[in-house]
């Protein structure tokens, strides 16, 4: 008897536990394939003589009957919880109960003694999946499976267990707490200062020798991996996709990211995140769904400057083969009978260098979004623990829907080289058309402040010379909007690579710039 009350009172708990991350009974891991609480035929489900339909103990957090079925007249026992079964006998009244899992045993410590660190798991579905699947199994083996396939909450899982093994040390020895306590990065991709050789050894893509999870890339490009096929994505990569996009003449584009498994974005400057070493970059261009180029950054060491850029070329006969797709560091013109260029690795340099950080897409506004599928936002970011300062509710573009759309694109396009770190074209009349998150005012932006009304500094370009960069209802004679149009001239905007940037974008920047611009009151 002492021994069933214990575990009554243990399934309370684990339900408590699981209700603090709104989980349902049902588990993602387990090593019984009839699913947690399952008992043998005869033997009766969770809940036993304590329960007796009565939701006061057991029953009253969700445990009554969980499962498993009673050859003694029971029912199959209520997995909705709440009030327990309402008549004697439900959930295999009379029946042996079954032994507590060893996650379960950990977990229903946890519910009172970790709470706190619960509650910060239950924040972050990713996290809520992963406490499921441990509180099912029964071996450390499966214990150990299920951080690893939740490997994308490891930054917020290591607390749960720092606290399971000080505060739970009996219940949670067998599920390896204290060995988990610290992330370990069993799979850290390789830093390299050398540009790979190919797309293939850049660690995009899985690898045949780990079964299609992910390897360790090329180490400098040195030689090729072989790569599964179909081809997919390394497991520990991650896709996203910025608020405001960059304008690339109409080529679609997949953006993915790496951040190695246990460090974290420094995002102490909200407004310049550092991103820690061995992170890296891909972005693939694709023309009429033919892929074209990707390109790619890598974060090899811990100086500001230490990025390594490069760009490959797909070939049109081998799309399906990233093995095939080579370095280009000169740059490729009209590259695969396609109007798209690939730029040379110093052009590259060139635009990113303008910041700091050196990434212009992955910042605090570019993903304060909704989640689309899998993609990263600030919010799971945040949830995740990726971000030494959470923000999970994100930042908005200030101003009217017209407004943040104009100062948004402009942002995303033009503030890379147009920000506070730079004075473009001089001290004394700087162009800011990147946001910070300190300006809450759309008046106060350094978009306003140094655009509406301010006269062009040069004077060598006598299509714009004297006039204002915004001139308030009047988008023809804004030096704004007119370099934004031009092409293959010194007009241009943005300068670089002036043979591939072909098509001024006349259906969203270049509208959304007119649309702001006419309805700024002179």
């Amino acid at each position: 008897m002492e021994r069933l009350l214990r575990r009554s009172h243990a399934t309370g708990l684990r339900w408590v536990a699981l209700s603090l991350v709104g989980l349902s009974a049902a588990a993602a891991c387990s090593d019984d394939s009839s699913g947690p609480g399952s008992g043998p035929d005869g033997k009766g489900g969770e809940g036993g003589e304590n329960a007796a339909g009565n939701g006061a103990t057991a029953g009253n957090a969700a445990a009554a009957g969980t499962a498993g079925t009673s050859t003694t007249g029971g029912t199959t026992g209520n997995m909705t919880g709440g009030a327990g079964a309402a008549t004697a006998g439900e959930g295999g009244m009379g029946g042996v109960p079954s032994v507590l899992t060893v996650g379960e045993q950990c977990t229903a410590c946890g519910a009172t003694e970790c709470a706190d660190a619960l509650a910060s798991c239950g924040t972050s579905a990713d996290c809520t999946d992963w406490l499921a699947c441990v509180t099912a199994c029964d071996s450390t083996d499966c214990v150990t499976a299920c951080d690893a396939q939740h490997v994308d909450a490891a930054r917020v899982y290591t607390d749960v267990y720092a606290c399971l093994c000080t505060s739970c040390t009996a219940d949670c020895t067998d599920v390896g707490a204290c060995g988990k306590k610290t992330c370990v990065d069993d799979n850290p991709l390789a830093t390299t200062d050398v540009v790979p050789a190919t797309l293939a050894d850049t660690g995009l893509y899985a690898t045949l020798d780990d079964g299609g999870a992910g390897g360790a890339g090329g180490a400098g490009g040195a030689t090729s991996v072989e790569l599964a096929m179909p081809i997919k994505l390394a497991s520990y990569v991650r896709t996203f996709e910025p608020k405001y996009p960059l304008w690339a003449d109409g080529a679609s584009k997949e953006r993915h990211v790496y951040i190695p498994k246990c460090s974290t974005i420094d995002t102490s400057d909200m407004d310049h995140w550092r991103f820690p070493v061995g992170t890296r970059f891909w972005k693939t261009f694709s023309i009429a769904g033919k892929a074209v180029e990707t390109r790619m950054m890598h974060h090899f060491g811990p100086a500001e400057t230490d990025w390594l850029y490069a760009t490959y070329q797909w070939d049109a006969n081998k799309l399906g083969d990233p093995s095939a797709a080579v370095s280009v560091p000169a740059g490729v013109i009209v590259n695969n009978d396609v109007d798209h260029d690939i730029p040379a690795q110093g052009q590259c340099v060139n635009c990113h260098a303008k910041l700091s950080e050196r990434v212009l897409g992955f910042g605090a506004f570019q993903l304060s979004h909704e989640r689309a599928g899998n993609d990263l936002t600030i919010r799971n970011l945040s949830e995740l623990g990726w971000l030494s300062k959470p923000a999970a509710e994100g930042f908005e573009v200030p101003g009217t829907p017209e407004q943040q759309a104009a100062l948004g694109y402009l942002h995303g396009n033009c503030g890379g080289c147009h920000n506070q770190g730079q004075s473009i074209p001089n001290a004394e009349k700087p162009l800011y058309l990147r946001l910070l998150v300190g300006n809450q005012d759309y008046a106060s932006t350094g978009t306003v402040q140094t655009t509406v009304g301010v006269t062009v500094a040069r004077l060598d370009l006598v299509e714009i010379a004297g006039k204002h960069r915004v001139e308030p209802m009047d988008p023809t004679n804004s030096a704004l909007l007119i370099r934004m149009k031009a092409r293959r001239t010194q007009l241009q905007m943005p300068p670089l690579g002036t043979t591939s940037t072909k098509l001024p974008d006349t259906k969203g920047g270049i509208k959304a710039v007119t649309d702001w611009i006419a309805s700024i009151p002179k």
